[in-house]
């Protein structure tokens, strides 16, 4: 696919191609048949303007498309002007061969000379265009509106005397046409003053604009000289068109007085040089520093363009960065020079002794910069003279977070009295970085160690979930439905269906004191002791009672279990159970509701003749459709919003009138009522149910 703006460029081009010929053609006729139509003359000075102005879009698109460097622009410009110059020199010799002037010019000049004309013509008025398109982005840079409004006007006047050469328009040697001329002079003085790109110059770029400025101003003067002279080829270009003549003798004059006053502006503002370039350091210091802030992970990489940016920008010999840290343990606060430049620990080491731990005592106490003019004379840091320390300039600088001070930005130089206050406010603001960085540091340090400790506890969560029952037993004879869930990532709720031998199961739920993970390892510790005494122990109170010797010996003295072990005999239709501790079972049948309140002391309370001496054991002769209902407190201590418990009451009011449900729409049932009664409120504790529906051997 063609380029559309690439095209646009050609046509440009093609278009003053093909006019400037036609004009050339009929100049070469007329001067060959000696005649004059006026028609046809305001045509051909309407196809010199259209070529021109064509030729001018074109040279100010290519500039946009241009980077913009004014010094590299006036470099530009004085080649084209040199060359051209060159050009005029060599069409010069191109002479009619009798010149009787400017009258008898037409008459007898030959097709050689109307071409060498038509040529000085093209040169002088693309360089003029060239040369006003420059000055145009040059004098509009940062511009105001009364800028731009002084810049208008001259074009206006710039074209008003352009438009006063025409003979058809005005006769020759018309007093507009002089007046407007220096009126037209009067605004290029005044736009000649607008040099606010000079101030934004490097001072290499200074240095160019000054060589590159006078040289042009005096290539300028060259071509305004021969412009005025009006012989030779400045006479074939009036004869040619005088507007044009007078738009390239403006644009020259323009150039001339602007790059004069280029060379006079850009040589006053060479010593503020150093000062803007320090500044424009400073300014894409803190900007690469405030990118690094964000951006940068690695905290030493930080550090050291820190230090390497503070002694570039304010031009110190050694910088060095400490930070304070406090042992938690002791209390003691510790220095530590986390990066340096140009300067060795041991000289370091020398600053920081008795007599110069006075630095850091004033910078905890003020909070504020020091600065010392003269470390060989000043009571904080004399001590450094006797110890063969360079004499020069210190200045420290606090970093500061929530206005407590937890490291310190140092700077020296080689003189006396060498830091400013702009060095002062370059630091601070370096050292402001530092402790935002600081605490982004932290932040994400301890971001990624949350993230890692989550990542663990989903980890945990994962495998305590496999410790559960994955399913339950499938029998003809009995439903199983359960549910397990935790306030936290991890619970203490524990609870398992085991196939014994004789068509017995084992039911087991229990239930950690506390919460979390320490409650979620004494739960994995649980259900292996119950799936080791489970094979080996006949009565669930036997069980519980090994159990309970067991975990004496590794729980701690604030934890105990709760639980109840059941042994559902299928052969026999009976459910032994045995309590330590835990919440009754809710027994449901022929329409009756009991809670089953045999006694017990939690595991890991007491010793094992204590323990067996408290914990009874009841066995359940079972009929058909009865239910019985094992669960964890965390059921009966649910609150909601307003604080209240759910409670016994609630939980056996629903197991009331559920009671001809099946074990899954029972468990259902249950969950549904809590979670309805807490609303917005969340579970207090770990949610353990399990439900066990007796349907007969039959």
């Amino acid at each position: 696919m063609v380029n559309i703006s690439k095209l646009k460029s050609i046509a440009l081009l093609i278009i003053p191609a093909i006019l400037l010929p036609l004009v050339f053609s009929y100049d070469v006729v007329r001067a060959a048949v000696e005649f004059d139509n006026a028609s046809i003359t305001i045509l051909r000075e309407l196809f010199i303007i259209g070529s021109f102005t064509l030729i001018g879009l074109f040279i100010e698109k290519r500039q946009k498309m241009s980077q913009r460097n004014a010094p590299r622009e006036i470099g530009r410009v004085l080649f084209a002007v040199v060359l051209s110059l060159l050009v005029l020199a060599i069409t010069s010799f191109i002479r009619p061969p009798h010149f009787l002037g400017v009258e008898s010019l037409r008459i007898h000049q030959s097709a050689l000379v109307l071409l060498a004309s038509t040529f000085i013509a093209l040169v002088l008025g693309a360089l003029s265009l060239y040369l006003l398109v420059i000055i145009h982005g040059l004098v509009l840079f940062k511009r105001r509106k009364t800028t731009w409004r002084y810049y208008f006007a001259y074009l206006i006047l710039l074209f008003a005397a352009c438009a006063a050469d025409f003979t058809f328009v005005l006769p020759e040697g018309n007093i507009f046409a002089s007046i407007f001329f220096l009126l037209t002079i009067v605004l290029i003085i005044v736009n000649s003053f607008k040099q606010n790109w000079i101030v934004f110059l490097s001072k290499r770029e200074k240095k160019y604009s000054i060589v590159y400025s006078v040289l042009l101003f005096i290539t300028l003067v060259l071509l305004d000289i021969y412009l005025a002279r009006k012989s030779g080829g400045s006479e074939n270009l009036i004869a040619y068109s005088k507007p044009l003549y007078t738009f390239v003798q403006l644009n020259v004059i323009f150039g001339t007085i602007y790059f004069g006053v280029t060379f006079i502006s850009t040589l006053f503002h060479l010593p503020t040089a150093e000062v803007f370039e320090r500044k424009q350091s400073e300014i894409i210091s803190l900007h690469n520093l405030s990118r690094l802030v964000t951006q940068v992970f690695d905290f030493n990489d930080l550090l050291n363009t820190v230090t390497q940016m503070t002694s570039e920008v304010c031009g110190a010999r050694c910088v060095w960065l400490e930070l304070f840290s406090v042992n938690d343990s002791t209390g003691e606060m510790s220095v530590e020079v986390v990066a340096k430049r140009n300067i060795t620990q041991k000289e370091i080491d020398l600053i920081a002794t008795d007599d110069g731990a006075q630095l850091h005592r004033y910078l905890m106490d003020s909070h504020k910069a020091l600065l010392i003019e003269d470390i060989w004379l000043d009571r904080r840091t004399k001590h450094l003279k006797k110890k063969g320390f360079a004499r020069g300039s210190l200045l420290t600088v606090p970093l500061l977070s929530h206005e407590k001070l937890i490291g310190v930005l140092h700077a020296t130089k080689d003189f006396q009295d060498a830091f400013d206050q702009d060095d002062i406010d370059v630091m601070t603001t370096f050292a402001d970085h530092v402790s935002i960085a600081i605490e982004n540091s932290r932040l994400i340090s301890k971001s990624i160690e949350r993230e890692r400790l989550h990542q663990e506890i989903m980890v945990a969560q994962r495998m305590q979930k496999r410790l559960l029952p994955q399913s339950l037993p499938n029998l003809s004879s009995t439903e199983f439905a359960a549910v397990s869930e935790s306030s936290l990532e991890v619970g203490g709720d524990y609870y398992d269906i085991i196939a014994l031998p004789d068509e017995r199961f084992g039911i087991v739920i229990g239930d950690v004191s506390g919460k979390g993970v320490s409650a979620a390892f004494y739960m994995a510790e649980v259900k292996g002791i119950v799936m080791s005494l489970s094979k080996i122990c006949a009565t669930p109170r036997e069980l519980l009672s090994r159990a309970n010797d067991a975990l004496m010996e590794t729980l701690e003295k604030n934890m105990f279990i709760s639980a109840i072990y059941g042994v559902l005999d299928i052969q026999n239709a009976t459910l032994t159970l045995a309590r330590a501790g835990h919440c009754p079972v809710i027994y449901v049948s022929y329409n009756s509701v009991e809670l089953i309140r045999s006694t017990g002391i939690g595991l890991g309370l007491t010793n094992r003749a204590q323990f067996e001496k408290a914990t009874e054991e009841r066995t359940i002769k079972l009929q058909s459709g009865d239910i019985c209902i094992f669960y964890t407190d965390g059921i009966t201590e649910s609150r909601n919003v307003e604080m209240e418990e759910y409670g016994y009451e609630r939980l056996m009011q629903i197991v009331s009138k559920c009671t001809n449900c099946s074990a899954n729409e029972m468990k259902e049932q249950i969950l549904h009522s809590i979670r309805t009664f807490i609303g917005q409120g969340t579970y207090n504790d770990d949610v353990t149910l399990i439900v066990m529906k007796w349907l007969g051997n039959n």
